[in-house]
């Protein structure tokens, strides 16, 4: 987490709508988002020293990569920051902790329980959020 407890997130999803009413949910809490972007590419495009965030919350399905993929990009680029990824889709996103994330925000959680999830995230190792 960053120095000033605020943790840092990149948010990785190809809605744009999508994007911007978790940013705007997670922006009234202790989270800066500092990156928004459509896909993978674009975030390690963007990425610098200054600013890797902590945690990347990634939608699983984006349309140019699959989330495999982009996690094995980020993982090479940014070996420290942690992945909790998610789906709107129903299917391939439960159980894949083998991907390479940290997390897994399944479909069906709560908008509290999300929230809930990236604070555990932050705090601890890996699980699968129920």
């Amino acid at each position: 987490m960053s120095n000033t407890g605020t943790a840092k997130i990149a948010l990785i999803d190809s809605h744009p709508l999508m994007r911007e009413c978790i940013s705007s949910y997670l922006a009234g809490f202790d989270y800066s988002i500092t990156l928004q972007v459509g896909d993978g590419k674009e975030l390690i495009d963007q990425l610098t020293k200054e600013n890797v965030p902590d945690v990347c919350l990634l939608e699983f399905n984006a349309r140019k990569k699959n989330g495999y993929d982009i996690i094995k990009m980020l993982r090479s680029s940014c070996p420290n920051m942690k992945i909790a990824i998610y789906s709107m889709q129903t299917g391939p996103v439960e159980n894949k902790i083998p991907s390479g994330a940290d997390v897994i925000i399944p479909d069906q959680i709560s908008i509290a329980d999300f929230k809930s999830t990236l604070d555990n995230l932050i705090q601890r190792q890996p699980f699968v959020a129920s």
